[in-house]
């Protein structure tokens, strides 16, 4: 994979989210999930940790800053992001540092938007990484919980765009 790749997706986004939001351009996930496995953060596919129950994923997988419920419901279904909104530090010399943030994007209601902001703005961040460094820092420096809300907006945007009828 290209290292512009993860830019590229987040010049696409940016582009395209009033379509996306208006029901007049699919999201493909699996293009972001593909983006997100490059980065070599979880040991298995993203997709695989959406069909895991909370319980599961809080033990085997979860950097703990995810709100889960817990139990059996699946963290296909949680409604809180972690979203990557800095990073500082040195790429010469391989030390890098994210931020993050908790997002609610069902505070009055699904905003699909804001999902679609979420999604687009980590994906702006890791593609400003990868673009200058390739790959090679995130598996060390990205936050698991923080991959799997980019993948959690993503589906859930996907969902939501199926699940409801263009009018």
């Amino acid at each position: 994979m290209k290292a512009t790749a993860i830019s590229e997706m987040a010049d696409w986004l940016e582009a395209h989210v009033d379509d996306i939001v208006g029901k007049n351009t699919a999201l493909d996930t699996d293009k972001i999930y593909a983006l997100l496995d490059a980065l070599k953060v979880l040991p298995r596919p993203v997709a695989t940790y959406l069909e895991m129950t909370q319980e599961k994923y809080y033990e085997d997988g979860s950097s703990h800053d995810l709100d889960l419920d817990g139990g059996k419901a699946l963290v296909g279904e949680v409604h809180d992001r972690l979203m990557v909104n800095h990073v500082d530090g040195t790429l010469p010399e391989n030390q890098i540092r994210f931020t993050y943030n908790h997002e609610d994007v069902y505070q009055d209601g699904y905003a699909p938007r804001r999902d679609c902001q979420i999604l687009m703005y980590a994906l702006e961040v890791l593609g400003a990484v990868a673009g200058v460094h390739g790959f090679d820092l995130f598996a060390d420096n990205v936050k698991s919980d923080a991959v799997v809300s980019i993948a959690l907006s993503a589906k859930t945007l996907a969902d939501w765009q199926q699940q409801t009828a263009t009018v």
